[in-house]
């Protein structure tokens, strides 16, 4: 029996009962309901209701909003609040109280025989004195996305060879110890799972570094696993915060399972627990306990991954962890800076990200031949291009040479790659290159959502619009809570005048991080263009109360001022921006298409030239952006968009 706040909702006799008064739908709202509360650990997909309770026919879409409808009536809530959550365009999942108790606890009266509905009907069967209709027959299998659906070959695991399996990395002994305990059985599929910064005990901030980087090297191992989605340390990051709460974490980034692991220092000895943990219930799948030092980090990191998979494998036939290549530093110190390193740059501001590289040359003073600190420095300069914190001129070649120094030590780390695939994309504008970097990124990690992300920003600059959105739904998909992947396709969609869901997109990046500046920017922008101009006014201006410093906003303000009739109060902030700058990196691009909304094409084209100049990414969305529509017919404009498609000068 589940107790739903003052529900209950008893599978076995088919009861749903409010008090003592027993509650009527229909066949399919009572199929959902029972389906949104069995899968309450997750978001339930609109195809996925639709295939299981209508035969995946579309004609019934509207069947399907019919029938949450009856449900939230059915339990006393108002319209998109209360026990029903609904996930713009995507789905719906249960969210209210919930409480599991013996079947014993059923009310006593039998099922009634329940007779069919045509569907789309409205009608609301009569009830019968403190008697309710029954929820489902037959309890139907797991549903999962086809193209996460896993051939019935795969699921044919011996027991033999899970327990030769489990055997093995209990016998581990390369000096590390650890020992493995399953106390509960693991959920029917496991195939998404994130990783929780290990806690660490005291306040020793050595220790915290050192929780938030065995996390992000676990869950980067994880990765490897073709079957598995493992959440990026700066997705669980960004929506949790430095402190996550286990019992939420799960619903918020929409996983199965979470990872979490404590941190205990003695001298120089680490004990370190890790739990495998179901994320509705919070229940132990798994554990493990492992003693090591800190010049045996790295064994720590590949046992860890390793235990975990062994401990996924009966439940989704997921091949092995790739083994890991030899340490990538033997100096404790310069791992301990790579860490703090790591966490200023997750931050993702201008003062993080400075923060952030100045440590990562420390770090390459102590070992020159540390890689994965040149692949993390490269990451660094390449975002402040991206961002414009600093000049691109000076931030993505410092990028490439960082990104192919690591490639030069360790060509199989994924991240180098992608970061040379953002510099090739965005400075040097070499598509082949850009083309062949992302091969080799998704050839070391299949299911690498930055990947995918950055290759969708190079179709775009190809020409190959339509394919970037592919790519981005892909990334969106591997990931849907990083806000960084999600808004990404919001931007696509922007640039191909698909406005209505961009504007969809945004507002579901926003639902998970309602402060995430990039998307109340773009959604500004966005509903700008749909004239909606009391609504992109305050998005704009919500973005500049949570960014202060933003460079970008301003502009874009002053963009909206332009387009809504206010062309001189716009041009007196744009000229004021550039007397201000005094030659600083400015968002040239940005400033272009101010101006053209103000109407002056001769500064436009100014500001189009000095971002050619300093190579500013933006520019490779030219073809596309509807801001620059009235300069199109012009020749200067024309050239522009030439030299950035075919030059690689």
């Amino acid at each position: 029996m589940f107790v739903l706040g003052s529900a209950y909702l008893d599978p076995d006799k088919q009861l749903l009962t409010i008090g003592a008064r027993s509650v009527t739908l229909q066949r399919k709202p009572y199929q959902v309901l029972l389906w949104l509360v069995e899968n309450r650990h997750r978001m339930v997909y609109r195809e996925e209701l639709l295939e299981r309770f209508w035969g995946g026919k579309e004609v019934y879409d509207q069947s399907l909003s019919k029938a949450i409808g009856s449900i939230r009536k059915a339990l006393g809530e108002e319209e998109g609040c209360g026990l029903i959550e609904t996930r713009w365009g995507l789905g719906y999942r249960y969210v209210g109280p919930f409480q599991e108790l013996p079947s014993h606890s059923a009310l006593a009266d039998p099922p009634l025989s329940l007779p069919e509905v045509t569907p789309g009907s409205e009608e609301v069967l009569a009830p019968e004195p403190n008697r309710a209709l029954p929820l489902v027959l037959e309890a139907p299998a797991p549903w999962s996305p086809p193209s996460a659906r896993i051939p019935a070959r795969a699921w044919l695991i011996s027991f033999p060879l899970v327990l030769i399996a489990l055997l093995a990395f209990a016998s581990y002994t390369h000096r590390v110890h650890g020992g493995a305990q399953s106390p509960v059985s693991a959920p029917a599929t496991i195939h998404s799972l994130a990783v929780l910064p290990f806690r660490a005990e005291g306040n020793k901030e050595e220790d915290q570094y050192l929780g938030l980087g065995l996390a992000d090297a676990v869950a980067a191992k994880l990765g490897t696993v073709p079957q598995l989605r493992v959440r990026s340390s700066t997705t669980v990051g960004s929506i949790l915060g430095p402190e996550p709460d286990t019992a939420s974490a799960g619903s918020k980034l929409e996983v199965q399972a979470l990872v979490s692991g404590e941190i205990h220092r003695v001298d120089n000895k680490i004990a370190i627990t890790v739990r495998l943990l179901d994320s509705a219930t919070g229940a132990d799948l798994w554990s493990g306990n492992f003693n090591t030092d800190n010049s045996n980090i790295f064994n720590t990191e590949d046992s860890i991954a390793q235990q975990v998979s062994s401990a996924l494998i009966p439940q989704i036939g997921m091949s092995a962890v790739k083994a890991g290549s030899a340490p990538d530093t033997n100096h404790p110190e310069a791992y301990a800076k790579y860490m703090k390193a790591e966490f200023f740059a997750n931050m993702r501001t201008q003062t993080s990200i400075a923060k952030a590289i100045d440590l990562l040359h420390e770090v390459i003073l102590i070992d020159p031949r540390y890689a994965r600190a040149y692949a993390a420095l490269a990451d660094c300069y390449q975002l402040q291009g991206f961002y414009q914190f600093a000049p691109p001129s000076e931030a993505y070649p410092r990028a490439k040479a960082a990104a192919l120094q690591a490639l030069s030590m360790d060509n199989t780390l994924a991240e180098a790659h992608v970061s040379l695939l953002s510099t090739l994309t965005d400075y040097d504008w070499d598509w082949q290159g850009a083309e062949r970097e992302f091969r080799a990124a998704i050839a070391i990690d299949p299911n690498y959502a930055v990947a995918y992300q950055y290759y969708g920003y190079a179709l775009f600059g190809m020409g190959r619009g339509e394919e970037g959105i592919v790519a981005m739904k892909h990334a969106a998909e591997l990931d849907p809570v990083s806000p960084s992947v999600q808004t990404s396709l919001a931007w696509g969609y922007f640039l191909l005048r698909r406005d209505e869901q961009a504007v969809d997109q945004c507002k579901r990046v926003l639902e998970l991080y309602p402060d995430f500046v990039p998307a109340h920017q773009l959604m500004g922008l966005v509903y700008g263009q749909m004239k909606a101009d009391k609504r992109s006014m305050a998005e704009l201006n919500q973005a500049e109360a949570l960014e202060k410093d933003s460079a970008i906003t301003p502009i874009l303000l002053d963009y909206e001022l332009a387009r809504t009739g206010k062309r001189a109060e716009a041009s007196r902030d744009l000229t004021a921006v550039m007397a201000r700058s005094h030659g600083d990196s400015i968002p040239d691009y940005y400033v272009a298409a101010a101006w053209t909304a103000v109407g002056d094409k001769e500064k436009a084209q100014v500001s189009l030239n000095r971002a050619y100049q300093l190579r500013s990414n933006w520019l490779i969305y030219l073809p596309y952006d509807s801001r620059f529509d009235d300069l199109r017919p012009d020749p200067q404009f024309q050239a522009l968009v030439h030299k950035v498609a075919f030059s690689r000068d």
